[in-house]
């Protein structure tokens, strides 16, 4: 009896104290609760995140989104909203009772409770937001209007608008502005330049704000390809057609996303009847293209300058050397033979302007009469460097809008660059030499500010394939010239094929192509890289047998099931490029022991096999956006020992140690990268950035450009800067690395995450100093105290420093702590600050001169903030009717701040004037004493305002009516609290 006893006690005891005991464990465990309730509610933001970027992309594809997920995304945003409020109450909780002996142990236990219920909640959110689908499969709509069949457009480029054509860019403005007229044309000779009006149109749409709130530009060559202008528009729209097989389907899904928004209009392709504010204008040479073809509601010809026009442009270009009386009646009747066409005055002027009267009378008798040809081959022969006139003719074979990079690999391959090609390097600058002198004589453009391609002319593309510019013997087919007899076509040392597919394609591979030294085979028009992926087409017949001396092999977008064995007969092969192809198997390359340029970019391959390593003569390996590659050989990289450039961005990251499996094993070792030695450019992705800690230092240190990214960091995105970005995870160590200390000293755009122990100053984290750090994002690294600090000497560092972003640092005290260079933070034009606790300002008055170029200011749950600049009055003496001025401010955003009363104040808290002469846009939202600092604190000139949001959630707001009606530029305005507003 007394062993039951017993027993019932304890299974009484057992049910009396599991609860006490989980009550006490709310009070005791309070604090981890809430520490896992802040991860908690991170990984619920992100994985929100994640599903909105789902639901953002179905909808540009008009995709019925799913009411499971809606009613998830609204479950989401109020568990959130009780989560942050729990962790509010984490403040209060901390109060403590019996005279701050003991923590409140009634407020412990209420936020341990709500802590614990809330992270069971969030991890059932997130559990339940795995979605494999937001959206709901529609079946394909109906057919919406006749689709439009273009047959021959061509898009060209001139130069000024002239008295003579002021009527009509006067009737285009006139006619799209009228309802009445959906499609628009403009027609004209090539060169006499149709696309710079287009040009003209857009700016003055954009400039006077005029009803179309898009406009998109399509390029549209001589042979179009529906799909690429289809393409080129979707990817305007940030619409996926890639699920859209036929044109019918892809044409009624762009119908839709053009219609979806009443307010949205943009130049696309509508039909007549349903456009609903889109409108077409599209320029031809031909006008019955326009009027049969496009349907064109009303056309205008561009005619060719007149006399006077044409002979003042010449002019200009030339400029005082035209004193010459001798040459001015010359010159004129250069002009008279150039047709008015602002292409060909700008480039014979160019070419002519430093030359001998001998030389402008020698163009003279060269130049016949309106002929085309005779004109461009006079640019053409004035080109001082052979390599030059090559690569002009390499621009004409591609045509179009051409990737500075594409244009090094082919050079190379074509040996363009003989003699400058000790690195690739050394033939990128001589590239860019060429490019500048082809430029300076107008046979290219540049493409706006964009230094990464050049344009050339459509017309110079017809007259490099037309016309034999070296000898009878010598010449070139691309799409322009398409249906040439087979005797013709094998005579050709260079072929490019664009949209050529089927048996037309089958046919031409039929001939014998003994001269061949490049070919180009792209199932897409444009040759810079795609946004989304396009359809590839199936090319099963290519027969590379006949073509001994082929230097250069381009094939784009095609689906290769297997790379034909006559491939590894190639023995002149330099350069071959496998862009966005699927290759089961690409082997077979590594006989091709000449070649020195491999890209597979956007390739479908899953292996990079141990045969590549055996091209010894590589000096460029393209792996870039091979999303698909999960395997690399042993030895695959191992015997690229010539390798210069790596390029592995969106690709393989999954890299490992030697130890951590057997030699037979296929993977990725970092030690196979020591032996690339000559590297100078690499891009790569480390997934785990252990590895590093358990491997030597690897040979990175003398990379002229980078893009590393370790631990698959997240970040800002900057095209051409050098880049490091650092997901350390506690892995602080490789920060000492050797190779890592190299390449931050020239690295331009550092991203920082989860620094624990290793500086309290950023700027020791380069022990030689940030000296060409343009862009720097710190993020989660408790350690860090200050950005830079000086305690003896004046430091110099962050001299080139653009932008600021600082995240979760909350142990950050100062931005700068103690006496720096002026130089210092001199080019800082944005900074943003969120979750900074320790923080109570960001400058002090004396460092104001630093601030000048600052354009955007944006900080955000700063608890400690009181102002952004406090007077340090031990250094400078300031007045009572002085003013800061912080004069390129254009956004300031302010939030969350509920210990700031002033922008910018004294030392004892009186605030002080300060001028924003340019600021445009300002939000203060969530935190007490706007009113203070919007119009109280004498901060002054808000008149350039354009855009305001304020927004006060615990008191009530009282902004004068008087006040708004100062700021005569106000187009946006959102005030939340007031109960004028």
């Amino acid at each position: 009896m007394a062993e039951i006893a017993v027993s019932v006690a304890c299974e009484v005891a057992k049910c009396l104290l599991a609860p006490v005991s989980r009550h006490c464990g709310y009070v005791i465990f309070s604090d981890r609760c809430v520490r896992q309730l802040n991860v908690e509610v991170k990984k619920l933001g992100d994985t929100r995140d994640e599903v909105q970027h789902s639901i953002d992309d179905a909808q540009n594809n008009m995709k019925p989104i799913k009411a499971k997920v809606e009613t998830w995304v609204k479950e989401v945003e109020t568990v959130a909203d009780k989560a942050h409020e729990v962790l509010d109450y984490d403040g209060r909780a901390k109060k403590t009772c019996f005279y701050g002996w003991l923590p409140n142990p009634k407020a412990r236990y209420c936020l341990g409770n709500e802590a614990s219920k809330m992270i069971k909640d969030i991890k059932d959110l997130i559990e339940q937001g795995q979605f494999e689908s937001v959206y709901d499969e529609i079946s394909p709509p109906g057919r919406v209007g006749g689709a439009l069949n273009v047959n021959s457009s061509a898009v060209d480029g001139g130069d000024f608008i002239t008295d003579s054509r002021t009527s009509i860019f006067q009737g285009i403005m006139k006619a799209l502005d009228d309802e009445k007229l959906k499609v628009i044309g403009v027609h004209g000779p090539g060169g006499v330049g149709k696309t710079t009006l287009l040009e003209e149109v857009k700016k003055k749409l954009m400039k006077e704000n005029r009803s179309f709130d898009m406009i998109i530009n399509v390029e549209v060559s001589q042979t179009p390809d529906l799909n690429n202008i289809q393409g080129q528009i979707a990817d305007a729209l940030s619409l996926n057609l890639k699920k859209k097989q036929s044109q019918q389907g892809r044409r009624d899904l762009l119908f839709q996303r053009l219609q979806s928004d009443p307010n949205e209009k943009s130049v696309g392709i509508p039909s007549v009847d349903e456009s609903r504010g889109c409108k077409l204008l599209v320029a031809s040479r031909f006008k019955d293209v326009l009027e049969q073809k496009m349907h064109a509601d009303k056309t205008f010809r561009l005619e060719g300058l007149n006399n006077d026009e044409a002979f003042r442009l010449f002019e200009k270009i030339v400029g005082d050397n035209l004193k010459d009386e001798e040459l001015k009646p010359i010159a004129a009747q250069v002009v008279e033979k150039l047709a008015g066409l602002p292409l060909l005055i700008i480039s014979i002027a160019s070419t002519l302007k430093y030359s001998r009267v001998s030389a402008w009378k020698d163009a003279l008798i060269k130049i016949e009469d309106s002929n085309i040809e005779t004109i461009v081959k006079l640019s053409y022969d004035h080109l001082k460097s052979e390599d030059a006139k090559s690569l002009f003719l390499l621009c004409g074979l591609i045509g179009g809008t051409i990737q500075v990079e594409l244009l090094l690999g082919l050079g190379m391959g074509l040996v363009l660059f003989e003699g400058f090609n000790n690195t690739v390097e050394d033939s990128r600058n001589r590239l860019n030499t060429m490019l500048d002198s082809l430029r300076s004589v107008c046979l290219l453009q540049d493409d706006g500010d964009d230094m990464e391609t050049v344009i050339i002319h459509d017309l110079y593309s017809e007259v490099v394939v037309s016309a034999p510019f070296r000898s009878q013997n010598s010449l070139m087919m691309n799409n322009y010239y398409v249906s040439w007899p087979k005797e013709k076509l094998e005579k050709c040392w260079a072929i490019c094929l664009v949209n050529d597919y089927g048996d037309g394609l089958a046919e031409k591979m039929r001939c014998a192509f003994p001269d061949l030294k490049i070919f180009v085979l792209s199932q897409i028009g444009s040759f810079v890289a795609p946004i989304h992926r396009h359809d590839v087409r199936d090319c099963c017949g290519l027969d590379f047998t006949s073509m001994e001396q082929l230097q250069v092999l381009y094939l784009r977008f095609i689906h290769i099931t297997n790379l034909r064995s006559s491939i590894g007969t190639l023995r002149n092969l330099h350069s071959l490029y496998l862009d966005y192809c699927i290759v089961d198997n690409v082997a077979i390359l590594g006989k091709l022991r000449t070649l020195q340029i491999l890209s597979l970019a956007g390739s479908q391959i899953s292996k990079l096999p141990k045969e590549i390593g055996e091209l010894r003569n590589l000096r460029s390996l393209n792996l870039y956006d091979c999303d698909l590659l999960v395997i690399i050989e042993h030895g695959a990289l191992k015997g690229l020992v010539n390798l210069e450039e790596l390029y592995m961005r969106g690709s393989f990251s999954q890299w490992i140690v030697n130890d951590e499996i057997p030699a037979e094993s296929y993977n990725g070792r970092l030690v196979e990268l020591k032996s690339l030695r000559k590297l100078a450019s690499l891009e790569i992705s480390i997934h785990d950035p252990i590895v590093l800690l358990k491997d030597d230092d690897l040979p990175f240190g003398n990379l002229i450009r980078f893009w590393i990214d370790i631990g698959n960091a997240y970040g800002r995105g900057f095209r051409g800067l050098r880049t490091m970005k650092l997901q350390l995870e506690g892995c602080d160590g490789i920060l000492s690395k050797e190779w890592v200390q190299k390449t931050l000293q020239k690295t331009q755009y550092l991203y920082l995450d989860g620094l624990g122990e290793f500086k309290e100053n950023a700027h020791e984290l380069c022990i030689r100093g940030f000296k060409q750090l343009k862009h720097l994002d710190i993020l989660n690294s408790p350690s860090i105290k200050y950005i830079i600090s000086s305690l003896n000497d004046l430091l110099t560092a962050f001299m080139d420093l653009e932008s600021l972003f600082l995240e979760n640092l909350i142990n950050l005290e100062k931005i700068c702590n103690g006496p720096v260079t002026p130089n210092c933070f001199s080019k800082l034009k944005v900074v943003h600050i969120e979750k900074c606790h320790q923080l109570k300002n960001m400058w002090f008055l004396s460092e104001m001169q630093r601030c000048v170029h600052l354009e955007e200011i944006e900080i955000c749950e700063c608890d400690s903030l009181q102002a952004i600049i406090i007077d340090d009055a031990s250094k400078v003496e300031v007045a009572i009717d002085d003013m800061v001025e912080l004069p390129n401010v254009r956004r300031l955003d302010l939030r969350k701040l509920p210990n700031m009363t002033s922008f910018c104040s004294r030392a004892e808290g009186a605030p002080i004037q300060v001028s924003l002469p340019c600021l445009e846009s300002l939000v203060m939202v969530g935190f007490l004493g706007i009113e203070k600092i919007l119009y109280s604190d004498p901060s002054i000139k808000y008149s350039g305002l354009k855009s305001l949001k304020i927004e006060e959630s615990k008191s009530t707001l009282s902004i004068p009516k008087d006040w708004i009606l100062k700021l005569p530029n106000l187009e946006s305005m959102e005030i939340a609290g007031s109960p004028s507003a």
